[in-house]
């Protein structure tokens, strides 16, 4: 029933009926907002975030299509972007010569920033089953074997999955 309300009142705002563009973001304002700062670790960053992806899904509905999922995923992959964007511009510099050991070394409790951001950088790899492996096999010291009956892939997907997650990770902290 949601979801055809979705569809109901975008019909009436590409309509011209701005006001009720209101009625999505009541909405879907509150989980916006929390899955921003989530990501962002920050309440504040995370609603002013959340209100710049209200503001581009206003601007860009025209673009939104419904065949291709609906309007609460496409307006959360909107904030996602967002999110990335914005940890993008906050980074740091961080010397990294080896992900490999940087991956290895979280594994200790660690406080220091370059920890913190790596940890920010594999919840935020794409695909998650990137993230997933790279938690399993450097923070819970898995075998590929014991990662690829869990996931149900083959071993040599595993390896892929740590490669293509480990040069992710290079470009997001370098």
């Amino acid at each position: 029933m949601k979801e055809m309300d979705d569809k109901k009142i975008i019909e009436e705002i590409i309509a011209g009926n701005r006001d009720a563009y209101r009625s999505l973001v009541e909405r879907y304002q509150t989980g916006l907002i929390i899955h921003c700062e989530n990501l962002l670790k920050n309440r504040a960053s995370g609603e002013d975030i959340a209100q710049e992806s209200f503001i581009k899904a206003y601007q860009t509905l025209q673009k939104f299509d419904e065949n291709k999922g609906r309007f609460s995923t496409w307006l959360y992959k909107i904030a996602t972007n967002k999110c990335i964007d914005e940890l993008r511009k906050q980074k740091r510099t961080v010397d990294i010569d080896d992900v490999e050991q940087l991956c290895a070394e979280t594994t200790a409790p660690m406080y220091n920033d370059e920890a913190q951001m790596l940890r920010e950088a594999v919840e935020l790899l794409e695909p998650p089953e990137y993230s997933r492996v790279i938690k399993a096999y450097y923070w819970e010291g898995k075998s590929y074997e014991q990662i690829a009956r869990e996931l149900n892939i083959k071993s040599q997907t595993v390896g892929t999955w740590l490669h293509r997650a480990k040069i992710q990770l290079k470009e997001a902290l370098v």
